[in-house]
């Protein structure tokens, strides 16, 4: 039987971290866009992405969402890809005080919360309660919250002028700049209000889905993660699906139960009930 491999969701956050992974730590700065592409393997942000899909599946609970955060970082707690703060909170069975911390971990996995409701308000809940469990700062559940904001607003037909402009006046991002801007004095950045905007622009001046992980990978920073949000908010956007021969390449990369949540998981606001 052939399986139906979704090119819309939150497969668009997963084939962006893949495209972006080779190129985390390597700063790439590349304007003509003719980097190769290597799918050849997936990172944090989409174990935690599916993590938090997995979490909206059934009763969404804080207690819920920490144990799945937990969970899915120690199965994969030998995989080379967790930054070192974070890997002592999940080794520390998640008792480590993360109070002030303030980088993108937290938002890199909320494209999910971006299909998780219709109600904005509870999309901004639900970010930050994501966010705080291991990124305890408002500049952590700010960096959620426009993430999920975006991605929730997008998929209901929202421009991407009025996105910029929500993002502009809510969290006081500026998102003004072009990505030829940005690429001429960017760096490594980790802090969430120093690459959150950056990829949402990456989004914003593309007009297709590889057009935007491209953009954010040319940056030259924190890849992976940057592709994974530019790219979760292109396939949230009408005619900017992930190209087929991306979305096989990389889905065929995920353990079984990875996938059946990326097919389970919406590209609709209705959510089917955790069934595993």
């Amino acid at each position: 039987m052939q399986i139906n491999i979704p090119t819309t969701g939150i497969i668009g956050a997963v084939c962006g971290d893949i495209a972006g992974l080779p190129y985390e730590l390597r700063a790439n700065r590349t304007k003509d866009y003719d980097f190769p592409l290597k799918l050849v393997d997936f990172s944090d942000d989409t174990i935690l992405t599916v993590a938090i899909a997995h979490w909206l599946m059934g009763e969404r609970t804080e207690q819920r969402l920490r144990q799945h955060l937990l969970d899915y970082a120690l199965r994969f707690k030998d995989k080379n890809v967790w930054g070192q703060g974070f890997q002592a909170w999940f080794e520390s069975g998640g008792t480590l005080d993360r109070k002030g911390v303030a980088s993108n971990g937290a938002a890199m996995r909320v494209v999910p919360i971006g299909y998780a409701a219709d109600d904005l308000s509870e999309v901004l809940r639900l970010a930050e309660l994501s966010a705080r469990i291991t990124h305890d700062s408002d500049e952590a559940a700010y960096g959620a919250q426009a993430v999920a904001s975006a991605v929730c607003l997008t998929r209901l037909g929202t421009c991407k002028a009025a996105v910029c402009q929500y993002l502009e006046d809510t969290f006081h991002y500026n998102m003004r700049r072009t990505v030829e801007d940005i690429r001429r004095h960017y760096h490594f950045e980790i802090l969430c209000d120093r690459c959150v905007p950056e990829s949402i622009i990456c989004w914003l001046q593309s007009s297709t889905y590889e057009e935007a992980v491209r953009n954010a990978v040319s940056l030259g920073g924190d890849a992976d993660t940057m592709a994974s949000i530019a790219g979760g908010l292109a396939a949230a956007t009408a005619g900017m699906a992930v190209p087929q021969s991306w979305a096989e390449a990389c889905y065929n990369l995920l353990p079984a139960d990875f996938q059946d949540i990326i097919r389970r998981f919406p590209q609709p606001l209705e959510l089917e009930p955790d069934k595993l």
